[in-house]
């Protein structure tokens, strides 16, 4: 049997999902004060991997690392600040 790659989507179309979902996400506390909905675009965000998502996490840099992992730690903080207050 033949191994078939997995189709990714275009750099620049996952840096514009990115965007648009994080910039959506800060709409929706700052302007809407609904801190869940915000958290969850936020975290949906992170779907669209804004670097290059072929390359394996340990190869890297760590630069990229700490903002992704800074990225899901501020969607899960959202979420959890928002679930406690309501």
């Amino acid at each position: 049997m033949k191994e078939e790659k997995a189709k990714t989507i275009p750099v620049v179309y996952s840096r514009i999902g990115y965007g648009v979902f994080v910039v959506l996400g800060l709409y929706h506390v700052v302007v809407n004060h609904d801190l869940i909905e915000g958290a969850g675009s936020m975290a949906i965000g992170l779907i669209f991997d804004p670097f290059n998502d072929q390359i394996p996490w340990n190869e890297r840099p760590r630069w990229q690392k700490i903002w992704l992992v800074a990225h899901l730690g501020i969607a899960a903080g959202l979420l959890g600040y928002g679930m406690a207050v309501k």
